[in-house]
């Protein structure tokens, strides 16, 4: 082996060794923040709301028409809360590949004569709003935002409207129906992917964080800023991700937190 084909090999050594290093490394700048919110009072059924449009076509559905501004679980979870960093701007590399995985489209369904899911979260540098309608009658599609233009759009039966949105907003967007009053539900649309909501359980996980010192925003629809620590400022948590499991624990939240809104 001359002195040429031996440095080649020493630098391919080098580097391998190198990649064994960096990889642990880049692994290790990520955090999954976890928590549970639970509601300290007696659940109660979700009222049943006025069907006053359409009763032929959506009188059928009257069972599944109620009040979901406050949904609560068997175990006492709070559901569709709202949990997402408060960032206007991250760089590409904060963004973990993962997310490039994203569906492209965010589906929200006039079903039933209301919308389907109630909540929803959208990243507008990858995502776009589907709004369709699979119902017998019309409805008014309505997004009542800050940052982006409103929409307001009829959709017939069978029909779909898709949308994406310039700029990511500040606050979850209403959604609401022209046509039908009791249609009421909430979008989340950011600049980045880091955000999710409670299931039935009151549970939530945002997965791949960049590590470091970060702002988070909660909310909830009858709550509005949801403040379940006093230091929580109009609902803000600021906490330090560290690499692996970060987790927020089990936060009360009294019958208190959503009178009055």
């Amino acid at each position: 082996m001359n002195r040429r084909e031996l440095y080649f090999n020493q630098c391919l050594l080098c580097l391998g060794l190198i990649l064994l290093i960096v990889q642990p490394i880049q692994a290790a700048e990520w955090g999954t923040l976890t928590g549970q919110f639970l509601y300290t009072g007696k659940p109660t059924r979700p009222q049943k709301l006025d069907v006053s449009r359409d009763q032929e076509i959506c009188g059928q559905f009257s069972d599944q028409i109620v009040d979901q501004s406050l949904v609560i679980g068997k175990n006492g979870g709070v559901k569709n809360v709202f949990i997402y960093l408060r960032a206007s701007k991250l760089n590409d590399a904060q963004i973990h590949s993962s997310y490039q995985k994203l569906p492209q489209t965010v589906t929200i369904q006039n079903k039933g004569c209301i919308f389907q899911p109630h909540v929803s979260g959208l990243w507008v540098k990858k995502q776009q709003l589907l709004a369709t309608n699979q119902d017998l009658c019309a409805h008014g599609f309505q997004v009542k935002a800050y940052r982006n233009h409103s929409l307001n759009q009829v959709l017939p039966p069978g029909e779909k409207m898709m949308h994406r949105f310039e700029y990511g907003e500040k606050l979850p967007l209403r959604m609401s129906c022209s046509i039908h009053p009791w249609q009421e539900g909430w979008l989340v649309a950011l600049n980045h992917p880091y955000f999710a909501t409670t299931d039935e359980t009151g549970l939530f996980i945002i997965k791949n964080l960049p590590v470091g010192e970060w702002e988070f925003q909660l909310w909830q629809e009858k709550a509005g800023y949801l403040v379940a620590k006093d230091e929580w400022k109009r609902g803000r948590v600021k906490m330090k991700i560290s690499p692996g499991k970060n987790d927020l624990g089990v936060l009360k939240v009294t019958p208190q937190m959503f009178v009055g809104k």
